[in-house]
């Protein structure tokens, strides 16, 4: 679980990198500590991202947009899938697949997990313009 030294050394960052009002950090010293952050994309759609992190740093952060996604063919992103990049959804919420468990570091920040996801928000914007799956523009991450 994060713990409050841990928590101010990640608001620093997100504060160095991010306006305060696109993200907060939500039940720090719970089990169920958070954090969301707001990503605007580069054609300017507008998501909310949930980090769980109830085992955050030791394990990499569920991620989820606060909405079920949809394909360019109107399938919802409600399930694990190597072509678009998504692990199992909680809530209604589509999963964002962001790191390969076995290249996780406890070191690694939110700020670069919130990164790789908005590039994903990025190439899903472009899938929904093209209709490519998301594996076209994201390559699996492997072992270092």
């Amino acid at each position: 679980m994060i713990t409050s030294q841990r928590a101010l050394l990640e608001k620093q960052v997100m504060q160095y990198y991010l306006p305060q009002n696109m993200y907060r950090f939500c039940q720090i010293g719970t089990s169920q500590p958070y954090m969301e952050c707001a990503v605007v994309a580069n054609d300017g759609a507008a998501y909310l991202l949930y980090f769980d992190l109830s085992m955050f740093p030791e394990n990499k952060p569920k991620v989820y947009v606060k909405q079920m996604l949809y394909t360019k063919d109107g399938k919802p992103m409600n399930s694990a899938s190597h072509y678009n990049h998504t692990l199992t959804p909680w809530n209604g919420w589509t999963q964002l697949c962001h790191y390969n468990d076995s290249c996780w570091t406890p070191d690694v920040t939110l700020w670069k997990v919130y990164m790789k996801c908005r590039l994903w928000i990025e190439m899903y914007r472009a899938h929904l313009r093209t209709g490519k799956t998301m594996s076209y523009y994201l390559n699996t991450q492997t072992n270092p």
